[in-house]
């Protein structure tokens, strides 16, 4: 059973559309969750007295709306106009009210795409990397062929996501992309042959780099950096406790071994010594 959320307000009989989002609300708490799940989709049409008075005479949340109308008139924030009405509501925990407010804060001023490519690149750095892969490629969809710099970008990040998700051979391919759609970002072509380099195998892998001379600088690089990875790893103190839990398995393992061969002898012999 789910968690029961006290209500404020009325439910509406007349819903309110919200066009940013193409959905129609009927109570504060649908509203407060359509601004939670389409942060990267609003912008500055938020700050609507029709949604004011909507809140006012359809939800019957006048102390609500006294304060909303003076943001209005005075053109304030977006951000502060949703923060708001969470807190009003007591829409969710502190945390993701904050959060969402941060996010419109960000991007309120910006183009739907630039939006949410900035939600994607949020949701990379807070784990929810299968997401994030959707998000970009929904981006990339919208993104005009001749924006070649913005659409590299989105690649590469792609790449990065897919990366994180174990599925090298798929980040491969979106670096690749960005290589393709701008030659001069470096970086992309680094993470390109870095993830060719985890999803083929050694001989495969410099088979390539013979073969793709143009390839060669960068794999230095890619070298550089892995040989950097690996000391760092090395000198780590999560790699002395791997190898001595490592070194106290094997003495287990050989110890239990021969117990048990010890054992099996022993019933051998006093099979045999039976008459």
């Amino acid at each position: 059973m789910g968690r029961l959320i006290e209500t404020v307000g009325n439910y509406a009989e007349i819903p309110y559309y919200m066009a940013q989002a193409n959905i129609s609300v009927y109570c504060v708490e649908e509203l407060c969750y359509a601004f939670c799940q389409n942060t990267f989709l609003l912008d500055r049409g938020l700050l609507d007295v029709g949604l004011v008075k909507w809140l006012e005479s359809e939800c019957g949340l006048k102390n609500l709306a006294r304060p909303l109308y003076e943001l209005v008139s005075k053109n304030g924030s977006p951000s502060a106009f949703v923060g708001m009405i969470l807190e009003y509501a007591h829409y969710g925990s502190e945390k993701k009210r904050k959060e969402t407010e941060e996010l419109l804060r960000l991007g309120a001023d910006m183009d739907a795409s630039t939006r949410r490519k900035n939600f994607a690149d949020y949701l990379v750095e807070n784990g929810r990397y299968a997401q994030a892969v959707t998000e970009y490629e929904k981006v990339l969809e919208e993104m005009p062929s001749m924006n070649h710099v913005m659409r590299s970008e989105l690649f590469h990040n792609k790449g990065v996501a897919l990366c994180r998700l174990f599925s090298f051979q798929e980040a491969a391919e979106a670096f690749q992309m960005a290589c393709q759609e701008n030659p001069e970002n470096g970086e992309a072509a680094v993470s390109f042959l870095a993830a060719l380099r985890m999803s083929l195998s050694e001989g495969d892998y410099l088979a390539f780099i013979a073969e793709h001379q143009e390839w060669y600088e960068s794999s230095l690089e890619v070298e550089k950096r892995m040989g950097m990875v690996q000391k760092e790893y090395e000198n780590s103190d999560a790699c002395r406790e791997l190898t001595e839990l490592l070194e106290k398995r094997d003495t287990v393992y050989y110890t239990t071994v021969s117990e048990k061969l010890a054992q099996m002898q022993k019933k051998y012999r006093e099979m045999v010594a039976q008459p």
